[in-house]
């Protein structure tokens, strides 16, 4: 019997599906199966829209609650499923998303029981939210169960740090999405720069608190004020959620309804046209794990204007000579403001070569290198427990 790793995700989305393919696909390469666990067949947070499962046949697909929402399960439910499906095909590893749902938890439990080598996934940086001393020393006793980790970027990578995890144990790469998709698509559409038509800023996200976007209609309201008799850029918000009648009353209250365009929210299908015609992506987050919006925005090749707090903030705006774009505190709105005239007031020749830098950033962490980091890891946790996993030769990267 091949050795084989068990992931588990609450629902699959489009980056889903093109994580797991890359990743079966390395782990078939050394002799070993992927089985994907999907728990429910819906999200009420994310309604992703996939036709079938959309997974190679390298991976074993397995939904565990086809007909309920995640919503509607009890963590008893989570516990009990997983917990079966691990013991009816007994892998030799597992890949646990995060430290707190039930069925991540389930499956360390399962996994030290039964030996099995056990990989942490996380997006979590120590800024994401105001930290206490008892739920921190519960996170660490968590992490220091598990033998490797694979995260975003090096802040995610220092918190497991901070938590107990060796920091040579931590592999980047898990936030990819569908990197050539998302580059075909654009590619068919690229030319913004020919339509003649006057940019927009774009955010996409859901209309929830921590998105800040009430910030950034206040920002864009003061952009609007600073250009004075020119035509300002339109400001597109796409996305839905709880906050939204608040926002449109918002930016009723400042005068710029009639300059806010809000199209719902979008498969990436929809959304890649708004990408690749905008002049400028923009993610005001308060707190954001990563931001995979920056990711399908860079591959389109859009200047980014994100939030200081993003946790992508670090792998996509590192310094360079051509730089992708800029970060801003995320609590001033007019420091907002000012970015957001003083990029728009770019050549289009300037943001254009931003768009690129954030592009070339792009192609650079797509799935294939969650793929190499998974590999990496389990190497990695094969190597501090002295067990084999279907011969793991990984290629090493940061």
């Amino acid at each position: 019997m091949s050795d084989s790793l068990a992931i588990c995700f609450t629902n699959f989305g489009p980056y889903h599906i093109a994580r797991l393919d890359a990743l079966a696909k390395a782990i078939a390469a050394q002799g070993g199966q992927l089985l994907a666990y999907e728990m429910a067949g819906t999200e009420e947070k994310y309604p992703w829209s996939i036709n079938g499962s959309g997974l190679s046949s390298q991976v074993r697909h397995i939904r565990l609650f086809p007909g309920r929402s995640l919503e509607s399960l009890t963590a008893r439910e989570c516990r009990q499923a997983i917990a079966s499906q691990l013991d009816q095909y007994q892998p030799t590893a597992i890949a646990a998303v995060g430290y707190v749902r039930p069925e991540s938890l389930e499956m360390l439990r399962w996994a030290k029981l039964n030996k099995a080598l056990r990989l942490l996934l996380s997006e979590t940086q120590r800024i994401d939210h105001p930290r206490t001393w008892w739920k921190e020393a519960i996170k660490r006793r968590r992490v220091c169960q598990f033998h490797a980790g694979v995260v975003g970027g090096e802040t995610h990578r220092d918190y497991l740090v901070d938590l107990g995890m060796p920091r040579h144990r931590i592999h980047l790469g898990y936030n990819a999405v569908g990197n050539n998709e998302i580059q075909s698509m654009a590619q068919k559409l690229d030319g913004r720069n020919t339509t003649g038509s006057l940019p927009y800023f774009l955010s996409v996200c859901r209309f929830a608190p921590e998105k800040n976007l009430e910030t950034l209609i206040r920002a864009y309201a003061e952009y609007v004020k600073s250009v004075g008799d020119r035509q300002p850029w339109r400001l597109v918000l796409a996305g839905d959620g709880p906050l939204r009648p608040q926002l449109q009353q918002r930016a009723r209250d400042l005068g710029v309804e009639e300059l806010c365009d809000w199209p719902g929210f979008m498969a990436i299908e929809a959304l890649v046209p708004w990408y690749v015609n905008c002049g400028l992506f923009l993610l005001p987050s308060l707190s954001e794990p990563w931001g995979l919006v920056v990711n399908e925005a860079a591959l389109c090749g859009v200047p980014l204007l994100i939030s200081e707090r993003c946790g992508s903030a670090g792998t996509f705006l590192p310094k360079s000579d051509i730089p992708s774009g800029q970060t801003f505190d995320p609590s001033d709105f007019r420091s907002l403001a000012i970015a957001m005239t003083q990029m728009a007031g770019m050549s289009t020749e300037q943001r254009k070569l931003m768009g690129e830098s954030a592009r070339r950033i792009a192609s650079q962490w797509g799935p294939d290198r969650f793929g190499t980091a998974m590999i990496n890891a389990l190497q990695s946790a094969a190597t501090v427990t002295g067990q084999a996993w279907a011969g793991a030769t990984g290629v090493i990267m940061p």
